[in-house]
C-alpha cells in the first residue's frame, strides 16, 4: 500500500512538470531547525520536488518566479490529492522566510536542501546549494509535509568531491574552501553570509540575481528541457 501511494504521489508530481522529486523520512532530520519548532511533530515524511532552473532560459529575477509558481502548483496539487485520500499535507513554499528581517531573514520554515537531500535528490555542495546529478545546483525546490504513509528514498552521499568550482567563482568571495562529508558542523565554517546576503539583495533588486556559483557547477550542463504546453 505504501509503495502504491509513493507511485501516486511521484507520478502525479511527474506529470505536473516536477523534475525531480523524492521522500524524506523525516525522523531522520531530528534536531534541525524548524519555525515553529513543533512543526514536524504531525509529519512523518516530506516530499521535496524540484524543477530544473535550465527550462526557462535566461537566469534572472523572473527565472527564478516563474520556477516558484511552477512548483507552486505542484505542491497544491499533491496536497489536494493527499487531502482527499483523509491525510494531513503541509505546504512549505518555495520562498517564504520566517522573517522580514533580522537573524531569521535567511531562514524558512524547514530547510528544503536539508529536505531534498534526505529525499536522495542530491547532497550540500560547497556552494551551501543543493546539488543534483542530473542539474548541478540549478534547481529549485519546494517541501510537502505529510502524515501519508509514504516509502522514503535513499539520502544522497556527497559527491563534490575535490571540485572547487563554485567557490573560486564566487564575486564577493563568501564560500570558503573546507571539506565535509554531509554539511559543516557549522555554516560560518564554508558560507559567509555577511558577504553573500547584501550582494544577493542587490543584484535581486538591479533585477538580474548573482548566479555565480551555480553556474559554475560543472554538473547537470545538459540540454535544456522545455515545459509541456
Amino acid at each position: 500500500m505504501n509503495k502504491d501511494m509513493t507511485d501516486e504521489i511521484k507520478n502525479l508530481a511527474i506529470s505536473g512538470d516536477a523534475d525531480l522529486i523524492g521522500i524524506a523520512d523525516l525522523r531522520l532530520l531530528k534536531g534541525i531547525f524548524t519555525h515553529p519548532s513543533d512543526l514536524l511533530k504531525k509529519y512523518q515524511y516530506g516530499i521535496s520536488i524540484a524543477v530544473s532552473l535550465d527550462q526557462f532560459g535566461r537566469y534572472n529575477n523572473e527565472t527564478e518566479n516563474r520556477a516558484f509558481s511552477l512548483l507552486d502548483k505542484i505542491a497544491f496539487s499533491l496536497k489536494n490529492h493527499i487531502e482527499g485520500r483523509g491525510y494531513r499535507a503541509k505546504i512549505i513554499p518555495p520562498d517564504e522566510r520566517v522573517k522580514e528581517e533580522g537573524p531569521l531573514y535567511w531562514r524558512g520554515a524547514i530547510s528544503h536542501k536539508a529536505v531534498a537531500k534526505t529525499a536522495g535528490l542530491g547532497w550540500i555542495g560547497k556552494s551551501m546549494l543543493l546539488v543534483t546529478p542530473k542539474f548541478g545546483p540549478r534547481v529549485c525546490l519546494v517541501t510537502v509535509l505529510t502524515d501519508m504513509a509514504l516509502t522514503p528514498d535513499t539520502p544522497s552521499k556527497n559527491m563534490c568531491g575535490d571540485c572547487e568550482e563554485c567557490v573560486k567563482a564566487c564575486p564577493v568571495n563568501a564560500l570558503i574552501e573546507t571539506k565535509f562529508e554531509d554539511h559543516p558542523q557549522k555554516l560560518e565554517e564554508a558560507f559567509d553570509i555577511e558577504k553573500c546576503g547584501p550582494w544577493i539583495d542587490k543584484t535581486w533588486d538591479n533585477g538580474k540575481i548573482c548566479y555565480g556559483c551555480m553556474l559554475a557547477c560543472p554538473l547537470g550542463k545538459t540540454k535544456r528541457r522545455k515545459l509541456k504546453s
